[in-house]
């Protein structure tokens, strides 16, 4: 994809390719990242809708200061959620792409923080996350729990 797009962030300059994409719970929707150049070097953008073709941007992430991590559906795919710079968990309404709000999981300690979360899951019935506490640079995750706003 070759595109010029302008965000709050700056401009996309050339090729934009996905480096995430994460299908909902019944396989209707998607939610991905888009990265590309921009005036501030790398610059990622996240995206959520039935498909590639027929999704809208949701939110420019500032620059090389974030970046996308994982990507965590509800179990019922009314809520996504990205995690930025592995520790802030960003929540959208599937439908509508309208933000719900963000939590930090885990608290940073410096840019990039030394410890990051993996493996995010929702709860059953998306009151909670579940998902590993992981040092950035070696191994020893531990497990960890956090209620999120309905």
């Amino acid at each position: 994809m070759i595109a010029v797009a302008g965000f709050a962030a700056g401009f996309y300059l050339g090729a934009r390719r996905p480096v995430g994409i994460a299908r909902s719970p019944s396989g209707d929707a998607v939610a991905y990242v888009l990265e590309g150049r921009c005036a501030q070097g790398r610059c990622q953008s996240l995206w959520i809708g039935r498909d590639t073709k027929n999704a809208k941007m949701v939110q420019a992430l500032a620059g090389p200061t974030e970046e996308a991590g994982e990507i965590a559906w509800t179990p019922d795919g009314k809520r996504v959620a990205f995690i930025i710079n592995g520790y802030q968990l960003r929540l959208f309404d599937a439908a509508s792409g309208s933000p719900l709000g963000a939590v930090v999981i885990i608290d940073p300690d410096g840019f990039p923080s030394s410890r990051i979360a993996r493996g995010v899951t929702f709860s059953t019935n998306g009151a909670a996350i579940t998902y590993d506490d992981c040092p950035r640079s070696q191994s020893g995750c531990k497990p960890g729990i956090l209620a999120i706003k309905q």
